[in-house]
C-alpha cells in the first residue's frame, strides 16, 4: 500500500460512501482511535478498545456491539500483508435530521480505515527533532482527555505548523499552560524527574502516553503531571514527544534550546521493548 492509497469499510463493507447526514460530518459527533498494524496485528488492542468504550460512553453514543467490531477490524486486517500499517477506527452517532439534538440517532456508524505507515517517524526516532512554540492555542473542555472528531485546533496548528523550519510544535491553552504537541504528548524530564502537562482541561490522552508512564514508574522514574507553561522546556535537560505511530521520537531543539541528553528515553524504550 503506497502512500495515497486508503482502504475504507463503513458498517463492514468496503466503500467510499457515507451519508451526507452522518452527524460525524455534520457535528464532528463522533470518536475514533489510531492503531498501529504490525505484521497484520493491532498493536495495543485492548487499550484501543477501552478507549473507544469510555468515548462512547462520555459522548453518550449508543454503540454496545464490541464483538461485530473486532469482528470488521480483524476481517480489515485479513487483507493486507504489509509489515507496517495504520488502522483508524471512527464511530459516530449515525445519521441524524437538522439541528443539534442527538434524540432518536440509534444507528451508529463505524468506519474503518487502512492507510501506509508514515515512514518519516523512522527518521525522527533515530535523529530526534525541532520543536517550536505555536502561536495556536487550545480550548478548556469537558471533553478533555478524549479523541473526538471535532480536531479543528489541531487542522490550525498543522497549518501554522507548516510554515516553520520544525518538524514539530509545542501547543499550550488559552491560559498559556502546555498541553502537548499538535499530535503527540509531550514529556521532559529535569534531573531525575519527569514532567508530562496535566490534560484534565484540553488535549488528548494518547494510548503510548500510559504505557509511558507506567514503563518510566516500572523504570524507577517519577512522573508528575503539572500545569507548566513553556519557559519549563528551556530548562530541560531532556525532552520527548510520544504516540501510538511515532513511539518516543527525542527532541533536540526547543527554540533556541539544544539539547542531547537521552537518558530517560533509552530507560523507558528499553522497558517497552522498541529497542
Amino acid at each position: 500500500m503506497d502512500g495515497s492509497s486508503v482502504m475504507i469499510w463503513v458498517n463492514g463493507k468496503e466503500t467510499l460512501d457515507i451519508n451526507v447526514m452522518d452527524r460525524g460530518l455534520q457535528y464532528g459527533d463522533g470518536c475514533f482511535t489510531t492503531v498501529f498494524l504490525n505484521d497484520s496485528a493491532p498493536m495495543d488492542w485492548p487499550l484501543h478498545l477501552e478507549r473507544l468504550r469510555l468515548s462512547t460512553t462520555r459522548l453518550h453514543i449508543p454503540f454496545d456491539n464490541w464483538s461485530l467490531l473486532e469482528y470488521w477490524v480483524k476481517n480489515a486486517c485479513s487483507k493486507v500483508d504489509e509489515a507496517r500499517l495504520v488502522l483508524k477506527i471512527v464511530i459516530t452517532r449515525g445519521k441524524g435530521g437538522r439541528g443539534y439534538s442527538p434524540n432518536g440517532c440509534n444507528d451508529p456508524s463505524v468506519i474503518i480505515s487502512l492507510s501506509a505507515f508514515p515512514d518519516h517517524y523512522d527518521c525522527w526516532q533515530s535523529k530526534g527533532i525541532r520543536l517550536e512554540l505555536l502561536n495556536t492555542k487550545l480550548g478548556l473542555s469537558p471533553l478533555a482527555g478524549l479523541k473526538h472528531l471535532n480536531r479543528l485546533e489541531q487542522v490550525m496548528a498543522k497549518s501554522e505548523l507548516d510554515a516553520l523550519d520544525a518538524e514539530d510544535g509545542v501547543l499550550c491553552d488559552i491560559n498559556g499552560f502546555m498541553i502537548e504537541t499538535s499530535a503527540s504528548n509531550l514529556f521532559w524530564r529535569k534531573g531525575n524527574r519527569i514532567f508530562t502537562p496535566t490534560l484534565k482541561y484540553s488535549g488528548v490522552e494518547g494510548i503510548m502516553k500510559q504505557k509511558v508512564v507506567l514503563a518510566a514508574e516500572e523504570e524507577g522514574l517519577s512522573v508528575e503531571e503539572v500545569l507548566h507553561k513553556p519557559e519549563s522546556l528551556l530548562d530541560a535537560d531532556e525532552i520527548f514527544i510520544t504516540n501510538t505511530l511515532m513511539g518516543l521520537v527525542p527532541v533536540n531543539q526547543f527554540v533556541t534550546h539544544r539539547l542531547k541528553n537521552r537518558d530517560a528515553l533509552k530507560k523507558i524504550n528499553k522497558r517497552l521493548g522498541t529497542c
